[in-house]
Formats: structure tokens, C-alpha cells, sequence
């Protein structure tokens, strides 16, 4: 390869077309975000993606190796390629998909990548990266890097450090957002911080995706789940009924040097400040007497402790079997015998103890036949709101092909979800009214009535329809099973999507490995998710099938369906098993341990219209206003009637899209649940009272004046109350500016924001200039939500100034240094903690602008260095409080458009 063929192929490259307005943006700001050689693009499918790459490639002016997950993706490159940048395909050398021979540019596979790097003898690798080396500074295109497998990764890491001046453009329609924390940094370390984003709802404004709403239909879980739960809510109440009957293990924990001296183990304290809590909260629900100093320690009392529930169960269970199991010390009898209940009982998995839902419950609510009963209303419904302009694809995960009858009996009773439960279960409730189709990779079903039409598409398309052979299935009578081989074997996913398309099949059943990426069917105007992966990836995968424009259907509003199966949190104490990921669990990344959970993550994932308040678009389940009506039944009606509506539909698109700017686009924002609004009272209050009680005394002192013998002691009094008063006064009327200012959740949050931002700006995070034209902003949801968003930042500093927030807001940690502050709730005095944000307290100087800028803005605080002896105990009160009060605070991340 040389550099003298190179920039040729770059000069002659020209859009031929016209950048959209969103294309427009992303290509006007790019530069700004190159300073790194990083340049990371999110992009809503539909938007262009490989058009972007390509004209990022030609500005950048290098030799460009693009690398691709499938080759299918990698072959879009080049038919991008000419005649959109081209009028001629390149020249020989310019052009390549062989690693061995690269050319301008070079369009391969991770996988053709990997098997080059992994050579035993290397040689391949090494004269690739001579190659790229010698034709100079390269840009590496990395689309769609989140599909890379483990074994990839080690290939492009190497690839990479050996490529030290090389310029990355990440391209992705679907980040891992809900990655573990690991691998979400081993994404961001190559492919850079997002820098830009196009949202799905700019394409919508632009006309280029349809309008689309989401809806969930909820089902009870089947008897067998149901009596799973039973059985395991059972086992759990009556291991809880039988450690507070223990008398020798709370004799034991009553004594624990934990309880007898806190103060001794401050730091065994601060790395599980719920076990101690816990630990408090059994003998508390036993009526067992304990200490009072770990109390006096968390800053609580008896009565403040939350009641026992399984969340607090399963942090004791935890703390005794494995994590503390040597501090804790419960008698090696008493731990077999623990162990070997709970074992019994299926409450240990993947080594500690799970007292919510188990993988095999999960299992039987995700995979529950009762959505059977959902995806059969779901069809009638939309084919009477649709006739023949219905096109319903309806994804799984399995085949289930043993779940095919073997003769046509009256009762069909699948054992799992699945592609053929679902088909059987249309195919019998629905009849000859819908033709309904199956395409997955190993089966393929259809219509017999279908067989002419079938072979002439395949006709039509050169291929040899002699190779075609239907084989009827005796237990699903008018349906056969297509099979093929040679090139029409290769052709008939194809052949299929065409009786699709053309409405000869009105219904297809499919897996999503085959249809949730790269199969296009812009015809696809309904869609039901009968898929149990939570994943942002695939989902926003398989909504990417229904919501492309349909050229034969201009009107084209699309329904994205979500199933769920839920059941009522049971009364009493094991009510907590319900809200055990509200505010026990500290990891948000932790798995999924509900159908409903898994529903929630996937729908913090994508941006869609409000059911209900004003118009308004962004992320989150709770943006469709489920539960404003009473029960699943009430529920489900209401969402099928929206769902039928699609002129609605369509019509809260232009309205919530009317309402955005010009260049509007979709912004992160966090949503806190509490803010440090009861402090300006507290200031207020404290110096009115100092205030009122100087006037009191200056008034009683003028009385005194003219009471004879009291003359000289009464203006005495005058002066010193006159002082008292006149030395409150600059208090007294900054606490009522901070009342004024803060006087609800959304200003007191903005105070906050405002602190954060000078804190930044003295830690050196943020430029001056930039912070100076900043702006927090917050708007209460028709839900009640606070959402918080930076106006005047790019998005660096967007999610810099958040993820601070996210902080100084949320559940503290470890951070250096503490703010700690006192209010009154009632007639209590309470005191809080707040954590300044890693990015500020690195440095004792931007911790004192930041606690300076909170006393300004929001109110007093105590700035407090956690790792001094006295910060350490401090901190672990600040870490057990909010255990101790049985909730945490939470700083909810969305996605709004504005």
C-alpha cells in the first residue's frame, strides 16, 4: 500500500446526495471531539450510519481500515460506497476486503482480524501492522465494536497499541449501556466517551423513521410459577420465624464486638455497614434487647430501624455463610445446617444467598405460557384495527420444534415459550382468518396455499424452484414445512420475507438471532417481543425491524408490544421481597431478578412518547402510565385501546416533537428522588428564631426603660438585644433568599447542579468558559419525575456535571471528603450526608469551592476529609444511614428530548 494512491481515492470521494439536518450536526461537530484521535458516534438505526463513517473517513484524510461484525455489514460499506461517494468503483489497490493485501480502503470482519492476529507464528499480524504503519497515520472505523466477542477483543487490543497514531471513529446503533461495569470500560478505553448521538426521535422529525409506540401487556403467571413462588416464599418465612426464635444466635449477636464497640471497628464497619444494620434490625424484630452504641454510632434510634424483611435476611445470610463468615462466627454446627437449608430450599445460586427470585423462577415468569393468552389478544387486536394492512412479526428466543403436534388433538399444551408454542397457539385461536408463517434457521413453516406463490418468487429470483420441497404437517393441518437446498436453501429467508412483504403471510413467527439484525422488512408494522433478553443491544435491535419507514404505507405508525407476567406482592413482612431492588441493592448493573425488572431496564433504553400528561418524549417504562388503571385485566384494556388508536399515536409525535427546539435532539438528564430542599427551612427557621427572640427581648428592654429602678438595666438590655438582632440579620435574610430560591425539589436540585458545576470548574473538569455559558435545568414529569438537564455544555461536560450530581445526590460510598448537614424533619432534628463527586474532591482546594458554593447556594454544611480518624467514622455513619432508615437515596439516569 502507499501513500501516493491513497489521498486519490479520498479527493475523488463526494456525497452525492444531501446531509439531513441530524447528519449535519453530527458532521459540524465532529472536530471538536478529535482532539483524542476518539471520535465515538451513537446513531439511531435508519440514520445513516455507514454514510457518516464514510464521509468521517474522507475528512479525516488517512488510509482507513474498516472492520465490521458480520459480512454482511462489512459488504454495506462498499455498496455506500459507489455510487454515493463514487461514480466508478475504485481503482485496482484502492479498495480491499483482504487483510493481506490493504488497500485506501479496507473493509473486513473482526473475525478475519482475529484469525490473522492469532497465527502461531504471527507473521500474518506483523506484516499487517508493517503495512498500515507504512502508509502513514490510519483511521480505524470500528462499526458496531459492541458485538465483539471475548476473543476479539484481544486482537483489536493489540491491533490498536500497535497502531499508537491511529485515529478510532466508533460507530454503534446500540452501545452496551447496560454492560457489567468491566466490560462497559473496556468498551469506552477503545472506542472513547460518546461524543455524538442521533436519537430515534430526530429521525422521526425528519420523516426518515416511522412514529411508534411501545406498550406492555401484563399476564398472571401460571399455577406452576405461581406455586414455585409459594413454596419459596414459604421456606423463606419460616427460616425467618426460626432465627428470631433463636435464643443462643441472638444471645450471640447481642455480644458481638461490632455491637459492644463500633467505635473499635470503624474501618471492618465501613466495607459492610448493612451487615451491622442487619444485624440490628433481627434483634430489633426478635424484641431482643442490644447495645444502644452502635445506635449512638449510625446517628438513629430503636425506632427509626426499617422492619425485618428478606432483603435484610439475605445481607445477614450472606455476612454469616460467606462474606464475614470468620467476623461473624455463628458456630460451625449452625452454619452446616444453614447452608444445607437454604441449599435444600434453592436459595444459595452462583455461590451467596438470593432470597428474591430464583434463576428457575425467573425462568417460569419470563417463560411463562400465560403470554401465550397476551400474544393471541395482541393479533386480534391488531387485525381489527389493521384488515389487510396488517404485518406482525413476533420474535422469541427458541425454535421449540418438539413442541410441533404430532396430530391435530383438541388440546395443545406446550411446556415452554417459544417460536412453534406461539405459532400453534395463533394457528388455533385465530384459524383460516390471519395466514401466519414461521422463519428461523432451522424451520421454516408456511401455508400450503402458499407452495405456487412460493415458487415463483423463486422464479422470478433465478433460483430453481425444483429445489423446493414442502412437507405437510400432519398436527397442523394447511401447513407444511419448507425445506430447500443449493442456492434457493440460501435465498429462502429471502423468499420468505417476500410473501411477507407482499401480505400473502400476514403473521410470521421467528427467532431473534435470524430476524433481530440485518433482515430489513419495512413493512413490519407491529411487533411483539416475545424475547426474554433485557439487553439495550437486542432490543433496540428488534424495535429497529418495525419502526423503518414503509415506502407502500406513508401513514406507517408502528406498535412495539412487551410482555411481561407479574403477580402481586403478597401482604405482610415478605412485602419486602417486592421492593428489594428499590433500594437494597447498590449495584445497578445487577442482574435481572423479575419479568417486570427486565422489562424496566429494556424500556431505559430507548426514547418514546408519553400515554398520558403533557406531551413529551424520553426513556423509562414509566413514560406509558400503566397502572392508572385498576388491575391487570383494566390494564390491559386500556393499553390495547391506545395501541388501536394509531392517529393518537401519531398525532403525540408532532406535538411532543413541535415542542423541542429547532436542532433538538435527545439529552441525558438524571431524575434524583431527594434533594437537600429541607435545609433552607432549617437556616431560615433557626435565624428567625434568633431574630424574634432579639426583637422579643429589644421590646421588653423598651418597656424596662421607662419602669423607674429598670431604667440603666433596661438599656442595657436594648443594646444587647439590638445587637443580637442586628447580627442575625445577614444570616436571617440569606436564609430566606435560599428559601426563596430553593423553596421545592426542582430549584434545590438546581442549586445543587449550580455547586457542581463550580466545583468542577475549580477541579480543572471542566473549561470556564464552557461552565460559564452552562445552565441546570429542571422540570417536573406528569409523573411527579425531577429530571435534570445541562443546557450550554457539550456532552462531555453534559455527563460529567451528571454523573457529579449522581454523586453529591445519591447513596454515599467512599469519596474523600463528606458534606454533612442538619435539618429539622417534624420536631426531629436529623442530620445528612452528601458525598462530594470523585472529579471535585480529588483536591482539598475544588472541595472547599464546592462546600463554599453548597453554603451559598443551598444551605450549611460541614466539609468533612473522610480518611482522618474522626472523617472515618463520620463516613460510616454517612454510609450506614441511609441502611438504618430502610431506604436509599436514588439518582435515576433517563434520556429526554429537548
Amino acid at each position: 500500500m502507499t501513500t501516493t494512491v491513497l489521498p486519490a481515492l479520498l479527493q475523488r470521494m463526494r456525497f452525492s446526495g444531501a446531509w439531513r439536518d441530524y447528519q449535519q450536526r453530527v458532521l459540524d461537530e465532529f472536530a471538536d471531539h478529535a482532539a483524542d484521535r476518539r471520535i465515538h458516534v451513537v446513531a439511531a438505526p435508519g440514520s445513516g450510519k455507514t454514510v457518516l463513517g464514510l464521509e468521517l473517513v474522507r475528512r479525516i484524510g488517512h488510509p482507513a481500515l474498516v472492520l465490521a461484525p458480520t459480512r454482511t455489514i462489512r459488504d454495506q460499506w462498499s455498496a455506500r460506497l459507489v455510487p454515493l461517494f463514487l461514480d466508478q468503483p475504485p481503482a485496482p489497490g484502492e479498495f480491499s476486503r483482504d487483510l493481506s493485501a490493504p488497500a485506501a480502503l479496507t473493509c473486513t470482519t473482526y473475525q478475519a482480524l482475529h484469525a490473522h492476529w492469532a497465527d502461531a507464528d504471527g507473521t500474518r499480524f506483523a506484516a499487517l501492522v508493517a503495512a498500515l504503519n507504512a502508509a502513514g497515520p490510519v483511521t480505524l472505523v470500528l462499526d458496531e465494536a459492541h458485538h465483539l466477542r471475548r476473543e476479539w477483543w484481544s486482537a483489536l487490543q493489540a491491533l490498536t497499541a500497535a497502531l499508537p497514531d491511529a485515529t478510532v471513529i466508533a460507530l454503534t446503533a446500540t452501545p452496551p449501556y447496560d454492560a457489567p461495569g468491566a466490560e462497559w470500560a473496556r468498551y469506552e478505553g477503545m472506542c472513547g466517551p460518546i461524543d455524538l448521538e442521533i436519537g430515534a426521535p430526530e429521525l422521526v422529525r425528519a420523516g426518515d423513521l416511522a412514529p411508534h409506540q411501545d406498550h406492555v401487556v401484563l399476564a398472571s403467571p401460571g399455577r406452576d410459577a405461581l406455586d414455585l413462588l409459594d413454596a419459596r416464599r414459604a421456606g423463606i418465612a419460616g427460616l425467618l420465624t426460626a432465627l428470631q426464635q433463636d435464643a443462643v444466635l441472638l444471645d450471640h449477636l447481642a455480644g458481638h464486638p461490632w455491637l459492644i464497640s463500633p467505635a473499635d471497628h470503624v474501618e471492618a464497619l465501613l466495607e459492610a455497614p448493612e451487615l451491622l444494620t442487619a444485624t440490628l434490625v433481627l434483634l430489633a424484630s426478635a424484641g431482643r434487647p442490644f447495645p444502644t452504641a452502635p445506635l449512638k454510632l449510625l446517628g438513629v434510634g430503636r425506632a427509626e430501624l426499617p422492619d425485618l424483611s428478606p432483603w435484610w435476611l439475605e445481607v445477614l445470610l450472606n455476612g454469616w455463610l460467606f462474606s464475614h463468615a470468620e467476623v461473624m462466627a455463628i458456630g460451625a454446627e449452625r452454619t452446616r445446617l444453614l447452608r444445607a437449608r437454604l441449599s435444600e430450599a434453592g436459595l444459595i445460586e452462583g455461590g451467596r444467598v438470593r432470597l428474591g427470585e430464583s434463576r428457575r423462577i425467573f425462568k417460569a415468569m419470563a417463560g411463562s405460557l400465560a403470554k401465550l393468552d397476551s400474544i393471541v389478544a395482541i393479533a386480534r387486536s391488531e387485525a381489527a384495527a389493521l384488515g389487510e394492512r396488517l404485518r406482525l412479526l413476533i420474535l422469541s428466543d427458541h425454535v421449540r420444534a418438539d413442541e410441533l403436534p404430532r396430530a391435530p388433538a383438541a388440546d395443545y399444551q406446550p411446556s415452554r415459550l417459544g417460536v412453534v408454542p406461539v405459532f400453534e397457539t395463533l394457528r388455533r385461536a385465530l384459524g383460516i382468518k390471519l395466514t401466519i408463517g414461521v422463519l428461523t434457521g432451522t424451520l421454516v413453516i408456511l401455508p400450503v396455499d402458499l407452495e405456487e406463490d412460493l415458487r415463483r418468487l423463486a422464479t422470478e429470483q433465478g433460483l430453481d424452484a425444483g429445489e423446493l420441497r414442502l412437507v405437510p404437517l400432519a398436527g397442523c393441518p394447511g401447513h407444511a414445512r419448507v425445506e430447500a437446498g443449493g442456492k434457493t436453501g440460501e435465498a429462502l429467508v429471502t423468499l420468505v420475507s417476500a410473501l411477507f412483504a407482499s401480505g400473502a403471510i400476514r403473521i410470521l413467527v421467528g427467532t431473534q438471532a435470524l430476524l433481530g439484525e440485518g433482515w430489513d422488512a419495512p413493512t413490519v408494522n407491529s411487533l411483539v417481543l416475545a424475547s426474554n433478553s433485557a439487553a439495550f443491544m437486542l432490543s433496540n435491535q428488534m424495535r429497529g425491524r418495525a419502526i423503518r419507514l414503509d415506502p407502500a404505507d406513508p401513514e406507517k405508525v408502528a406498535n412495539i408490544w412487551h410482555l411481561a407476567a407479574v403477580e402481586a406482592p403478597p401482604p405482610g413482612p415478605l412485602h419486602g421481597l417486592a421492593n428489594r431492588l428499590d433500594w437494597g441493592a447498590l449495584d445497578p448493573g445487577e442482574a435481572s431478578s423479575s419479568d417486570w425488572d427486565l422489562l424496566t431496564r429494556r424500556f431505559r433504553a430507548f426514547e418514546g412518547i408519553a400515554n398520558h400528561g403533557p406531551p413529551a418524549i424520553s426513556s423509562g417504562i414509566e413514560r406509558l402510565g400503566l397502572w392508572e388503571a385498576e388491575g391487570l385485566e383494566a390494564c390491559n384494556a386500556r393499553t390495547l385501546a391506545l395501541a388501536a388508536d394509531r392517529g393518537t399515536i401519531a398525532r403525540r409525535w408532532q406535538q411532543s416533537l413541535g415542542n423541542a427546539a429547532t436542532r433538538a435532539r435527545v439529552r441525558e438528564c438524571a431524575s434524583p428522588s431527594q434533594a437537600p430542599h429541607r435545609l433552607s427551612w432549617y437556616d431560615t427557621l433557626g435565624w428567625l428564631a434568633v431574630s424574634g427572640l432579639s426583637g422579643g427581648a429589644l421590646a421588653g428592654a423598651a418597656q424596662l426603660r421607662h419602669a423607674g429602678n429598670w431604667a440603666s438595666l433596661g438599656t442595657a438590655g436594648m443594646a444587647v438585644a439590638g445587637a443580637a438582632m442586628l447580627a442575625s440579620l445577614p444570616k436571617l435574610l440569606l436564609g430566606l433568599r435560599l428559601l426563596w430560591r430553593s423553596g421545592s425539589l426542582e430549584a434545590s436540585v438546581r442549586q445543587v447542579g449550580e455547586a457542581v458545576i463550580a466545583g468542577l470548574v475549580a477541579a480543572g473538569a471542566l473549561d470556564g468558559f464552557q461552565a460559564w455559558q452552562a445552565r441546570v435545568v429542571t422540570r417536573r414529569s406528569a409523573s411527579g419525575r425531577v429530571d435534570v438537564l445541562v443546557e450550554g455544555l457539550p456532552r462531555a461536560g453534559e455527563r460529567a456535571v451528571l454523573e457529579a450530581l449522581a454523586e453529591a445526590l445519591g447513596h454515599v460510598r467512599n469519596p474523600r471528603y463528606l458534606l454533612v448537614r442538619r435539618s429539622w424533619l417534624g420536631l426531629h432534628r436529623r442530620t445528612d450526608y452528601h458525598a462530594v463527586p470523585e472529579a471535585i474532591g480529588r483536591q482539598k482546594a475544588s472541595a472547599e469551592v464546592f462546600h463554599r458554593e453548597w453554603c451559598a447556594r443551598v444551605g450549611s454544611a460541614r466539609l468533612v476529609y473522610t480518611r482522618s480518624a474522626e472523617g472515618r467514622l463520620i463516613l460510616l455513619r454517612a454510609r450506614a444511614r441511609s441502611f438504618a432508615a430502610g431506604f436509599q437515596r436514588r439518582v435515576d439516569r433517563y434520556s429526554v428530548w429537548e
